[in-house]
């Protein structure tokens, strides 16, 4: 790669290429294409990209090689270097997985300065996608599958309606003219390659993200001269056990935040043994909304489900502090305390196409990955079967699937790793639930050129939500194998282990929390009449001694009238301010109690309540109305506190 080719990039940004690229088309629109070839049309931008954004659509055969293949369309977007015209070579990224923000990672480069500044910023939406003309999206798949955390059989019987719902749309998607065999990620490969050929750029800097870098690392493969440098974020190898990998990547994330304790949680692996043998035991049952549907269902939760809700709590790293705590709890046999991590995993798992990733994964993965987790018969027992452990069930999902549509597998060769010569940055996240560290290491002899940065305690946010891996990327897009930093620790220190001594336990505190983040009026009822009821009392309250004190008559009894109102007010503010600190510090801690000191808040409820006894002694009707207005408003509002946040739950 010569540097008059990546000058020449410089001078002539993405967007003016895409422009180029559809005046040109316009120009020999009177010849006719090649059948198959790949086609670029511009397109109005969807509401909510930065304002300079250029987007466009690639047309593309569905099934190449087939000349009978219908065309589908791939939107991209192109987000130009903010310093015109741009010095650097341009950076592509997709999605990090099916049914995820294709522009969230590229919006996030393009917004650094240091990267966006002197590069286009450009991706692509996969295919299959709900962005793509052709998704293979099935909501009745995925709400099956939710509706299988209402029911207590092995996760694979409760797989099968799932199953069935994925045929049905696999039938109406073949029925449209569809292939779902042309849905690997060789096919978005290939994609990606002559979405760069068509738009005449010469080279480009790559960006993969989790399930994407396997697409990346095939591209540079397979159009090396096209790519000048790579970056692998939560890299997964193409010839990795996706499976195998996702329990490594799970138990190590436990035993690392064990370390992280300080003794506190020792073994977090025999904690979740232990909870998942609870629910197993016994399930336990209560109220779930299908976040698909809507609908209000009783769940029964096995061992199975805690493990799978346990994973995804883990994928964002303000969750997975509070995931130790949690674990204590299940494993003593707190089995409520699962409750609000409920639907925080049933929100992550539905945040992705399971369609899509199920039917990927029958041709790309399934048939390559390794059996569910079973323990070994003893030597010498009667019954040699192994017996099962609690599995991820959406994985246990895909095997299902998988069997009933009997999809060919990919190529061998598409899973094949092979050398790169382009500088690459890796970076892994040792508390990646379903990607471990040593799945990126296994493959860095692959690289010529490589760097792995570990950012710890990160989840699955990626590198773009870590401030040092930022810099890292920055420092090393600047000058592709520049040697960094290889550790970051900004996570670790900005999500401590929430600590079990410090906490009142309380399931229900975190209810009240989704509902101010939701605005949910209804759910805050009580506290809210309570709240106006106190203000307006005290502002009257204080308004009354200001008339007494001018006009210079008596206000004893009228100031032990304001006890009330002003307790109230105090113990409201005191409430919002501790458990706001706590919150900052520690952004998920309600979702298993709140401070020790909440509780003994509600001493102020009671001074207030028996404040209201010197409005009764003020007498005449409006004082009456006033204390019985109060007797209920103050009642209630102690049932309400004493249920959310005294009782343990």
């Amino acid at each position: 790669m010569t540097r008059s080719r990546k000058g020449d990039v410089g001078r002539r940004t993405i967007a003016q290429l895409v422009l180029g690229a559809v005046v040109a088309a316009l120009l020999i629109g009177a010849q006719a294409a090649p059948a198959g070839a790949s086609t670029v049309a511009e397109r109005t931008c969807e509401p909510g990209l930065p304002a300079n954004a250029v987007c466009g659509t690639l047309t593309v055969p569905e099934t190449r090689g087939n000349p009978a293949s219908r065309a589908i369309d791939l939107p991209y977007v192109v987000i130009p270097a903010s310093t015109q015209p741009a010095t650097g070579t341009p950076i592509v990224t997709m999605a990090g997985g099916p049914g995820q923000s294709s522009t969230e990672v590229a919006e996030a480069l393009a917004a650094d300065p240091r990267i966006g500044g002197t590069r286009d910023v450009m991706v692509l939406a996969q295919r299959g996608s709900l962005e793509s003309s052709a998704p293979l999206d099935c909501p009745a798949a995925s709400s099956q599958y939710v509706d299988t955390f209402t029911e207590d059989n092995s996760p694979a019987d409760e797989m099968a309606e799932v199953g069935l719902a994925l045929k049905d749309c696999v039938t109406e998607f073949t029925a449209a003219g569809g292939d779902v065999a042309a849905y690997t990620k060789s096919d978005t490969a290939s994609d990606l390659i002559e979405l760069r050929q068509t738009l005449q750029i010469p080279t480009w800097t790559l960006f993969g993200d989790s399930w994407s870098t396997k697409v990346m690392e095939q591209v540079a493969n397979r159009d090396s001269a096209g790519v000048d440098a790579i970056v692998l974020d939560a890299f997964s190898p193409v010839d990795r056990d996706v499976k195998g990998d996702a329990y490594l990547a799970l138990s190590e994330t436990l035993a690392r935040l064990s370390e992280r304790s300080g003794g506190e949680y020792p073994d977090l692996n025999a904690d979740l043994a232990e909870a998942a043998a609870v629910f197993s035991d016994s399930p336990v049952h209560g109220l779930l909304t299908n976040p698909l549907t809507g609908r209000q269902r009783y769940y029964a939760l096995t061992g199975s489900d805690v493990v799978t809700i346990v994973q995804q709590a883990l994928y964002d790293p303000a969750t997975a502090a509070a995931v130790p705590y949690l674990l204590s709890r299940l494993a003593d046999g707190e089995t409520d305390a699962i409750n609000p991590f409920i639907p925080v995993a049933l929100e992550k798992l539905t945040d992705t196409s399971l369609g899509q990733y199920w039917l990927e994964s029958c041709r790309d993965e399934q048939p390559f990955w390794s059996v569910d987790p079973t323990v070994p018969a003893e030597e010498g027992a009667e019954d040699t079967e192994p017996t099962p452990l609690p599995v991820l069930t959406y994985l246990t999902a895909a095997d299902a699937v998988c069997t009933s549509l009997a999809l060919p597998p990919s190529p061998a060769e598409s899973r094949t790793a092979a050398p790169i010569a382009q500088p690459t940055l890796i970076f892994a996240s040792d508390t990646d639930p379903l990607i471990s560290v040593a799945a990126a290491q296994s493959a860095q002899g692959l690289f010529a050129s490589n760097q792995l940065v570990t950012v710890q305690g990160a989840g699955r946010a990626g590198a773009t939500a870590d401030a040092c891996a930022m810099d890292q990327l920055a420092t090393w897009l600047a000058a592709p194998g520049t040697p960094v930093e290889t550790t970051c620790t900004d996570s670790v220190e900005a999500f401590p282990v929430v600590s079990g001594d410090s906490l009142h336990p309380s399931s229900r505190f975190s209810s009240v929390v989704a509902a101010i983040d939701q605005k949910n009026l209804f759910e805050l009822t009580i506290p809210l009449i309570f709240g106006v009821f106190a203000a307006l009392w005290l502002v009257g309250w204080l308004i009354a001694v200001l008339v007494q004190v001018l006009r210079r008559e008596p206000f004893g009894l009228l100031i032990a009238t304001g006890i009330a109102p002003v307790t109230g007010v105090v113990f409201l503010a005191a409430l919002w301010i501790v458990v706001s600190t706590a919150m900052i510090a520690t952004p998920a801690v309600t979702l298993v109690g709140v401070p020790s000191i909440v509780p003994w808040l509600g001493i102020l409820l009671g001074v207030g309540f028996i404040g209201i006894i010197p409005v009764w002694r003020l007498g005449g009707r409006g004082s009456a109305a006033l204390a019985a207005a109060a007797t209920l408003v103050w009642l209630a509002m102690i049932v309400w506190f004493v249920w959310v946040a005294v009782l343990p739950s």
